[in-house]
């Protein structure tokens, strides 16, 4: 029900926002993050839920960093850009593409599709998105590959650590926090969405690290800010 009255809302916006990424497709990437970052603040208000940033303190100067988030919800990327301090691209299922409207952003975006079920797409994501790192682009991953509805946190994939490894990039872990609440919980009312980024790992702190131990460490980190609240 929450999802069917948003679209209801969107309604309104949506030809605005479809307009405002084909008018924005030639412009430096920072302008069209802003954009996203704007329209997915108001989507967020939408929902009735407020976005808190907490340590953003820790995001590294430097560009060119993956940041690894617990996947919970259905607002997760729209919290992300309207929290990130950082203009952000990302990595995604192929299957979003289909969500109308929102093409046109994921092109907008640079973000990278690929066939979760497919080995040879799998492989040639990992080299797009160690490609981006390299080039100094700040990525997002979901490294669970699928909503957990809850705090709580599957196995992460470590394979899709291995971008970072082979660019040499640090790795911010984010604890994303109630952000399924604001669409996927028929009783929330209104919800506070934490997004907190946590201390990053350089590559000189987790290059001795095999890709398994490296997932685990990530994901223990995030998983004991969930334990917290």
């Amino acid at each position: 029900m929450k999802k069917f009255w948003l679209w209801i809302k969107m309604g309104l916006y949506l030809p605005a926002v479809y307009i405002s990424a084909i008018q924005s497709r030639k412009q430096p990437f920072k302008v069209r993050f802003e954009l996203a970052k704007a329209w997915s603040l108001m989507i967020i208000r939408m929902t009735k839920s407020k976005i808190v940033a907490e340590g953003e303190n820790n995001i590294p100067l430097q560009d060119g960093m993956l940041f690894v988030v617990n996947h919970q919800g259905s607002v997760d990327g729209f919290a992300l850009l309207a929290a990130s301090p950082v203009p952000i691209s990302a990595v995604s299922k192929i299957e979003s593409k289909k969500i109308p409207f929102m093409n046109v952003w994921y092109k907008n975006l640079d973000v990278i599709m690929f066939d979760r079920h497919s080995v040879k797409d799998s492989v040639s994501m990992v080299s797009k998105l160690t490609e981006r790192l390299k080039m100094g682009h700040n990525m997002v991953i979901f490294p669970e590959g699928t909503r957990s509805y809850g705090n709580t946190m599957g196995e992460f994939k470590a394979g899709s650590l291995k971008a970072a490894v082979n660019a040499k990039v640090p790795i911010v872990p984010v604890a994303l926090i109630d952000s399924y609440k604001a669409l996927d919980d028929p009783k929330a009312k209104r919800v506070i969405i934490k997004v907190r980024y946590l201390q990053p790992l350089h590559y000189e702190e987790y290059v001795d690290l095999t890709i398994q131990q490296l997932a685990d460490e990530v994901r223990s980190r995030i998983l004991s800010e969930l334990e917290k609240e």
